[in-house]
């Protein structure tokens, strides 16, 4: 291992902290910790082969492209996770893919127990996404995209993110940030106290700004100034059919790149990149002649120059005073020097859409459940009530079962792909070396045997006080990993979706009217536009 990997973990991994590994469903898991086996192994020793695991029937010419076509295919209705729970309808845990369009058999688990024995392995590893337009760039400049030393350094960001006593620091800057964003979202309302178009990228500012307060301890200014208001001038029109292709672009994408701001700026790229699927593997970011290829490129250049620029503010402004608290993580990553910077930009790059969509999925149960939003609203204020009192800040617990529930409910993954080097077994069968296992956390998720009334939003199964048929420590530990198993920022998500969830249910009230809501996967679950969010004032 690289010296510079044995100086970073000696000294920023706490020694109480426990040791993450990829195989351990502890770091991530938004389930507590149960022993018991739900699926064991056969005992016997006797392995049947790979091509006896069930699946559907590969036809010549189509292969399975035949089963998800219009009228014959037997999932021509189902995209996303209805495909993959359709599969597991008819097919049971274990579903094998032979090789079709792709170029090696895929493998779909959808039992808990079964993916433990893929993790326990050890034998696995994450596919590389080769000549995707990030992988370019990252070589462009000199980033290792996968590496020993490069996986050491995101567990041990995993590990102190874990840390409740460094989570501390952040919790007055965190709710800073949910505030703001709270006042924003009052400013976006219009006729009826109706949200706006600019909601989701609102959300995107608040996720930009947490997670830039997290890595940098610093605010970057995405939730400065007034909101954006619609007007008849600058309103987007209403799109047909015929549009359907077009993406939702923000109205920072109107304004003169020059006019900007840094963190505006930021905002922009980021909505860019994410509404053109610049970080999805498709046709045209895998043909590097393609326009959408070299657009990528130049997004994904312009924000790795904008994160540059927000790393030397915070690294100036911590090298000339005394750090402060919540630059607590970016004080431990200094000794990494230049390698700070594509960490810090990966973080920014790839974590900020699934945050802002699991808080628009939390905020969207919550309109829903009019009910819990007033228990919600009854804790804050005991506990503002308490903390007038003199009887200290109170813990919020419901507020952060809300967040989880919606986690569960809504994971910003549909699984984990994890490909294997040799050949290993699982649930009695021999899976040889080259398969891509599709690990679907985002089908146990919902699954009725881990869960009970698993398609509700019960966030009082989270609590101590919950109905003992549905609590959550009945589901299995692995049953529920809303954002996989290596994201370092999974020990934060729900603190801070907690955090925003406060601030809103303190001042306003949700409501949803409008059709419900429809799951779409365009590289990270998401809620599909239009909302139809109504914010009314609490009383």
């Amino acid at each position: 291992m690289a010296k510079a990997t044995v100086l970073f973990r000696q000294c920023i991994t706490p020694r109480q902290c426990r040791s993450v590994s990829t195989t351990s469903p502890r770091r991530t898991s938004t389930s507590p910790q149960r022993r018991s086996a739900a699926a064991p192994s056969p005992a016997s020793t006797s392995l049947k082969p790979f091509s006896e695991i069930p699946g559907p029937l590969a036809l010549p010419m189509l292969r399975h492209s035949a089963h998800v076509l219009p009228r014959i295919g037997n999932f021509h209705h189902t995209v996303g996770l209805g495909l993959l729970e359709g599969l597991q309808s008819r097919y049971g845990d274990l579903v094998r893919l032979a090789k079709a369009s792709r170029t090696r058999p895929v493998l779909y688990v959808f039992h808990p127990e079964l993916m433990r024995e893929v993790y326990e392995s050890c034998t696995t590893e994450p596919p590389q996404w080769a000549r995707s337009p990030l992988l370019a760039h990252r070589t462009s400049k000199g980033c290792p995209f996968h590496g020993d030393e490069t996986k050491a350094i995101w567990a041990s960001i995993g590990a102190l993110l874990e840390d409740p006593a460094l989570l501390k620091n952040f919790e007055k800057a965190f709710d800073d940030i949910a505030v703001d964003a709270t006042r924003r979202f009052g400013e976006l309302r219009k006729a009826e106290n109706a949200l706006n178009e600019e909601l989701e990228t609102e959300v995107c500012r608040w996720a930009l700004e947490t997670l830039g307060m997290a890595a940098l301890g610093t605010r970057l200014g995405c939730l400065a100034g007034p909101a954006h208001v619609p007007t008849s001038e600058n309103r987007k029109p209403e799109k047909t059919s015929m549009d359907d292709e077009i993406p939702d672009l923000c109205s920072l994408s109107k304004r003169c790149p020059n006019g900007l701001t840094p963190a505006e700026a930021l905002v922009r790229c980021t909505r860019e990149i994410s509404d053109a699927g610049y970080l999805v593997r498709s046709e045209h970011t895998l043909k590097t002649e393609s326009k959408t290829f070299n657009n990528a490129l130049k997004a994904l250049d312009k924000h790795y120059s904008l994160t540059e620029h927000f790393l030397l503010q915070a690294m100036s402004e911590l090298n000339s005073t005394d750090p402060k608290p919540e630059q607590v993580l970016l004080n431990k990553l200094a000794p990494l020097k230049q390698r700070i910077l594509p960490l810090v930009a990966d973080v920014l790059l790839a974590g900020v859409n699934p945050l802002a969509q699991s808080a628009l999925a939390m905020l969207y149960h919550l309109s829903l459940n009019p009910a819990r939003q007033q228990r919600a609203h009854d804790e804050i204020c005991w506990s503002a009530a308490s903390h007038a009192a003199g009887a200290g800040v109170q813990e919020l617990p419901y507020l952060a079962a809300c967040a989880r529930e919606a986690l569960r409910l809504h994971p910003a993954t549909g699984g984990v792909v994890r490909r294997s080097t040799e050949a290993i077994s699982v649930g009695g069968y021999e899976v040889p070396a080259g398969v891509d296992i599709v690990l679907a956390h985002g089908v146990t998720s919902k699954s009725e045997k881990q869960w009970g009334r698993a398609k509700a939003f019960i966030p009082e199964r989270w609590c101590s006080e919950g109905w003992e048929p549905l609590r959550a420590s009945r589901a299995h530990p692995l049953a529920s990993l809303p954002f996989g198993t290596r994201c370092p920022a999974s020990g934060i998500a729900g603190h801070v979706l907690a955090s925003l969830a406060t601030r809103v249910m303190e001042r306003y009230r949700l409501e949803w009217h409008g059709p419900a809501a429809n799951m779409v996967t365009t590289g990270v679950n998401k809620v599909q536009a239009p909302y139809y969010f109504v914010l009314q004032d609490a009383h």
